[in-house]
């Protein structure tokens, strides 16, 4: 979904420049001010509930702090699996697709939580994830689970900049299916 990064026109290699790592050494924690804080979406106006710089290696524990953050929240039991598993997407897309790292931030307002994740990485389609993929098996579905599980999804990507997903569910519960019959 993410291009690779850009590589020079003379020697093919990465443009580290372009895409800093954020760790200093694998496993490291992100240097300070490696991530910004996105700017492209209304700032929230409340202290994140969580927020973790990620690898990698940081996913099992990126699932478990959601879980349990927005379990704490008050998120409907019945919808919790979703939610965790659409912020783990964001989050392998990041590690996959833009330069192996991210930030992700998570709040509740307003009878909502909302699950933002922040790359490096630039998306060539602003529609992606909006048409069913090929679920062979060969990836490329991550934006379409994120958008089939939440109740809104907003994605801003723009080259120099990276790109931030927001995900957002409803606090209060709602029908898992739509009702069968007349």
């Amino acid at each position: 979904m993410y291009p690779r990064r850009p590589s020079t026109p003379t020697t093919g290699e990465p443009t580290e420049a372009m895409f800093p790592s954020p760790f200093s050494e694998p496993g490291a924690p992100p240097a300070p001010g490696a991530f910004p804080e996105p700017g492209a979406f209304p700032d929230p106006g409340v202290e994140p509930l969580l927020r973790l710089a990620f690898a990698e290696a940081d996913l099992p524990a990126l699932r478990d702090r959601v879980s349990r953050s927005a379990a704490g929240a008050g998120l409907d039991r019945e919808r919790l699996f979703d939610f965790v598993l659409a912020a783990h997407e964001l989050a392998a897309n990041s590690v996959m697709h833009a330069g192996g790292a991210g930030m992700l931030r998570l709040w509740a307002t307003s009878g909502e939580l909302v699950c933002e994740v922040s790359d490096d990485g630039v998306l060539p389609d602003p529609e992606v994830g909006s048409r069913q993929p090929n679920l062979s098996g060969s990836g490329g579905a991550g934006l379409w689970i994120v958008r089939q599980a939440c109740d809104a999804v907003q994605i801003r990507s723009v080259p120099g900049e990276g790109t931030t997903v927001r995900m957002l569910m409803m606090l209060a519960s709602r029908p898992v299916r739509d009702p069968v019959g007349p």
